[in-house]
């Protein structure tokens, strides 16, 4: 005749209340599995300590309060070794995606909104999440690009970089203008001003070594294909972190601020190894290194007459040489 639940021996309840934390995701309650179970809250405690020190570091049993009753719940980490993040790097994820956001179409928004619903509740955070389509932050851009038509361009560099494949561009310098082909070694894509670009180096026809620093803007790619070969070198150009994208070689730039725009430049980093001369009216005077003339005078415009460049010297085996005479705009 078989045992009344009830009358269930120690090993009984211990194996009932390990079938029921593995086979039940949610949250179970103390007082309902020692109702269950024929046996006091304090057994309950008990069984869970002998299921805990078993368990090893693959899985661990959660306990908390809700309102006064408490609760169990078993917590795999197995999941979160096989999907390769926690629940921070989840967050961080939806905080790049309400970055992005602006710049993408919404059908690709709402495809990574369910990616990341999808990864939340296989992390068990389902509970936590946001709702689709709402973003704790973003932009607004004036003036944007519609990176739409080009995603199948974004995902063809994204893999040339990964492999450093040489790549053959066709490339329109303007809207109007004809396109041209290039042979590219693409080293990485940049977001700068509600813009994409790609940086990397051209190379002569026949030849794996690099040739010149190259920019393009990733709208005016027109085509995109692998020509076959690979390339060896660091075409991202990690090192180069002035101001501007890489359109040409360095050059060192001082630019004088007005007071009402010094706090403005003051608080930021423009260059990594910029310089900052204050002086006693509360103006200030800002050096950086800049690889963009055009992005440089874009920026001094900006401030509708607060700022002016002072000179501009050409960097030469890491020394500046004598002023070009640049006046106040490039």
């Amino acid at each position: 005749m078989p045992r009344k639940h009830n009358d269930a021996l120690p090993r009984d309840k211990l194996l009932d209340l390990y079938q029921r934390l593995t086979l039940g995701s949610g949250k179970h309650f103390q007082a309902d599995v020692a109702r269950e179970l024929g046996c006091s809250p304090q057994t309950v405690v008990r069984l869970i300590g002998v299921i805990e020190r078993h368990l090893g570091k693959d899985a661990e049993i959660e306990s908390g309060l809700e309102g006064r009753r408490r609760y169990y719940r078993l917590r795999s980490n197995a999941h979160a070794k096989a999907l390769g993040f926690s629940f921070e790097e989840l967050h961080f994820l939806a905080i790049c995606r309400d970055l992005a956001a602006p710049r993408l179409p919404a059908g690709i928004v709402e495809r990574i909104d369910r990616t990341l619903m999808s990864l939340a509740l296989q992390l068990d955070e389902g509970q936590r999440q946001r709702p689709a389509g709402h973003h704790a932050m973003g932009f607004r851009p004036k003036g944007y690009i519609d990176y739409g038509p080009h995603l199948a361009t974004i995902a063809g560099l994204r893999l040339a970089i990964e492999k450093r494949q040489v790549c053959r561009v066709i490339y329109r310098a303007n809207g109007r203008g004809e396109a041209r082909p290039y042979r590219y070694a693409p080293g990485r894509i940049l977001a700068m001003g509600a813009a994409l670009y790609v940086q990397g180096y051209r190379l002569s026809e026949g030849s794996l070594l690099r040739d010149r620093p190259t920019t393009f803007s990733l709208h005016r790619i027109a085509a995109i294909a692998p020509t076959g070969e690979h390339f060896s070198f660091d075409a991202a150009d990690e090192n180069a972190k002035g101001f501007g994208l890489n359109w040409h070689k360095p050059r060192r730039a001082r630019i004088l601020v007005a007071p009402e725009a010094a706090d403005y430049v003051r608080d930021r980093i423009w260059s990594d190894d910029q310089s900052i001369e204050e002086h006693p009216d509360g103006s200030l005077t800002l050096a950086v290194t800049s690889t963009s003339d055009k992005e440089l005078n874009a920026w001094v415009w900006s401030f509708g007459g607060l700022a002016n460049i002072v000179d501009v010297r050409t960097i030469w085996n890491g020394e500046c040489d004598e002023v070009q005479g640049i006046p106040a705009r490039l």
